[in-house]
């Protein structure tokens, strides 16, 4: 298995203090770089996970180690069996489809939502500015995809924080903080990767903010669909080149 020493985990901690974000801990960032390392095929399904290997490799004592490998079994990325240790679930590029495929779904509803709401005056401004500097964005010469993704995100953000709807919102926190999603895009995202993807990301993105603001529920909702689609799409086509996997056609859904 080949990934990176905990010095760039520190560094690339210290970037992201830089954007604004809390600083992670120690294990938290051995438990991100792990997780990319499982989503990307280093790690294979139902391999076995050393923690003294790792902690020689991140130059740490086994104890963050051993947090990190916690971290991972809350995200149902390795399962922990007793005096045997810690073993990789076998996370295939059809789970990874389906994530895709289930934000698709919750963050389509809570544009609806949002644009179905009649006090979400504020809400759509913001969201309206943001889509603005996206677009921004995504003209700019030498953009990092990183920087890109997490305006994307920020985006998705600002529409269930206040689309009215307690349970999606915990639903779609819960998948940022909990799961494979927040890893996809964490250090290295898997789409936006051309000057093209990341012009039609940003003329979706704005087309969903003017139909929210003209409370079109229907049409936000789609293309917020289609917004995740096409991300899915990209994401496969990076992760197929990495793991030499391929995709169940059927995982392809449209509206």
């Amino acid at each position: 298995m080949d990934t990176v020493p905990a010095r760039t985990a520190i560094s690339a901690d210290a970037a992201q203090r830089r954007r604004g974000e809390r600083a992670r801990t120690i294990p938290e960032q051995i438990a991100d770089h792990l997780g990319i390392a499982i989503l990307n095929g280093d790690y294979r399904g139902r391999e076995r996970i050393s923690e003294q290997e790792v902690a020689t490799l991140y130059g740490v004592s086994r104890g963050p180690v051993r947090e990190a490998i916690r971290a991972l079994e809350k995200r149902g990325l390795v399962e922990l069996f007793p005096r045997r240790g810690a073993y990789v679930v076998d996370i295939t590029l059809d789970a990874i489809a389906d994530i895709f495929n289930i934000r698709a779904v919750l963050l389509g509803l809570a544009a609806r939502n949002l644009a179905m709401r009649s006090d979400a005056g504020d809400a759509v401004a913001e969201l309206v500015e943001h889509t603005n500097g996206v677009r921004r964005l995504a003209a700019a010469e030498d953009v990092d995809p990183v920087a890109f993704a997490l305006a994307v995100g920020r985006t998705g953000g600002i529409m269930y924080r206040r689309c009215g709807n307690p349970h999606l919102i915990r639903m779609l926190r819960q998948q940022n903080q909990g799961s494979l999603w927040g890893l996809i895009w964490r250090e290295r995202p898997l789409d936006f990767l051309t000057a093209q993807r990341r012009l039609e990301t940003a003329a979706d993105w704005m087309a969903v903010a003017v139909a929210i603001r003209k409370s079109d529920g229907r049409r936000a909702e789609r293309l917020v669909r289609k917004a995740l689609y096409d991300s899915r799409d990209g994401a496969m086509v990076t992760l197929r080149q990495l793991r030499g996997e391929q995709v169940d056609p059927s995982k392809f859904i449209r509206d």
